[in-house]
């Protein structure tokens, strides 16, 4: 529910035709045809029946990210996706991706904060191998100092590519530490630098011998398959695993606090300013500093990102970019699935010339505006359309299908309740945005992150000081 995909390039009567019938499937009432059922070692199976083509995506999501890890252990979670790769005694490294290749398909992997899944996306008759494959390195996973300190090197230098040599990363890393002073959201995902270095063999064996386990897991398959169909596979390749002790997740809270956070910097490196207002939110599954999640919230805030900065008919694009002319863009985002609390953020990057003082008080006028005048019935209902077809068009892509419920079953949530947001989308009211807009757009409790090239693109705003 995060993406906003697809529909925004469509234009014209193609375009009008395509959102009208979105729009006719919405009103009959769409969902994915989606079956569920749990072995007895407590793996989790859901089946998403799409047979638009003789293809399935399979996949294991666990239910273990970054948000995990302990400090001086950061990056666990990503060095483990790694090492998933280094092969087992029946299936030695590199020959997973070679099978997987030879049978016309592709797999990956990706770690997050909530969680680490594993994919493969085959023709419906190699689904068999991929299952194989997957539950044999569940808990075979062939691991050895011979085997993880060459990977830990590969790990040191993709953080030294993707962070460390490029300044807007390092700066939102260091964001994101302030910003979730005590959660764990505020570790890199790819760990810092010295946990990289330090940890070991042990520590990576200790995390997949914890993590890694049926009862820990959720296996999601969409395509041309149905429950009745792949149940006997699934009994027979993953039933044979054992249930294990895993350790129960911690709920991590960044506390209530008093008080804007700033961090500007100053970086040569930089060619364009970023400008950034970081609000805290709830998420649809936990409220800010671990409050109660009031039913509605999170599918409201999403409604209100969309409003104030969804595309160039919002209030951000047309006050700052086209009306004010302050800004090359402008726009305002909002995960509504995380296991933790989430953020509502404005991101602005200023015309050249146009220093950070000025974007801050445009933007504070124009959300002070929005609080005290409230959203419209058009906005809402233009809103409401938008997103509607942006997530049916969105969910056409049964890859982003599985994502979407991956990312759902790992934060938490439970599958008779994926599609609760449809009925909460319609129920909104404007006064329902008007009282999110006026109890979470608060200065006071945000935090303000700006990177510039030079202290003239900043004005009056201050750079942090070193600590």
């Amino acid at each position: 529910m995060t993406a906003q995909l697809l529909l925004r390039g469509k234009r014209g009567a193609w375009g009008a035709l395509l959102l009208v019938g979105a729009l006719m499937v919405w009103e009959k009432g769409w969902t994915m045809d989606m079956e569920h059922f749990k072995l007895e070692n407590g793996l989790n199976v859901v089946v998403v029946h799409d047979g638009r083509a003789p293809v399935v995506t399979h996949s294991i999501w666990y239910n273990v990210g970054s948000m995990d890890e302990q400090e001086g252990k950061t990056g666990l979670a990503h060095m483990t996706e790694h090492l998933m790769f280094k092969g087992t005694e029946r299936y030695p490294v590199g020959t997973m991706d070679k099978m997987v290749q030879r049978k016309g398909g592709m797999m990956n992997a990706f770690t997050s904060y909530d969680f680490t899944a594993y994919y493969q996306k085959v023709p419906v008759t190699e689904l068999a191998p991929m299952m194989d494959i997957e539950s044999d390195r569940m808990e075979n996973l062939k691991l050895s100092d011979e085997v993880f300190l060459p990977e830990r090197k590969v790990v040191a230098e993709e953080r030294k590519l993707r962070t460390d040599s490029d300044p807007t990363d390092r700066f939102f890393e260091q964001v994101m530490r302030r910003h979730y002073q005590h959660h764990t959201y505020g570790h890199p995902i790819i760990g810092w630098g010295a946990d990289i270095q330090n940890y070991t063999f042990g520590d990576a064996l200790d995390w997949y011998e914890r993590h890694y386990a049926p009862n820990n897991a959720t296996l999601i398959l969409a395509g041309n398959v149905t429950a009745a169909e792949v149940k006997p596979l699934v009994e027979q390749y993953y039933g044979r695993l054992k249930r294990e002790d895993v350790p129960a997740r911690a709920q991590p809270v960044e506390p209530l606090r008093e008080g804007e956070i700033r961090f500007v910097r100053v970086d040569p490196q930089v060619q364009v300013v970023s400008w950034n207002r970081w609000y805290r939110t709830p998420s649809a599954f936990q409220g800010v500093a671990g409050a109660e999640v009031v039913p509605g919230e999170a599918t409201g805030l999403w409604v209100l990102a969309e409003i104030l900065g969804g595309g160039a008919s919002a209030r951000l694009y047309q006050q700052l970019v086209m009306e004010q002319q302050l800004a090359d863009s402008a726009s305002a985002s909002y995960d509504v699935v995380r296991v933790g609390e989430s953020t509502f953020d404005i991101s602005v990057q200023p015309k050249d010339g146009v220093p950070a003082d000025k974007i801050s008080a445009a933007v504070a006028a124009l959300v002070d505006e929005l609080k005290s005048g409230g959203v419209t019935e058009a906005e809402l209902a233009r809103a409401k359309v938008s997103l509607k077809a942006d997530e049916i068009y969105a969910r056409d892509d049964p890859f982003i299908s599985v994502y979407r419920l991956g990312m759902w079953v790992t934060a938490g949530g439970k599958l008779e309740d994926f599609n609760r947001w449809q009925d909460e989308l319609a129920a909104l009211t404007v006064a329902d945005v008007n009282r999110l807009a006026q109890t979470y757009l608060t200065t006071d409790t945000s935090t303000l992150a700006v990177l510039a090239g030079h202290t003239a693109q900043l004005g009056s705003v201050a750079v942090t000081p070193e600590q």
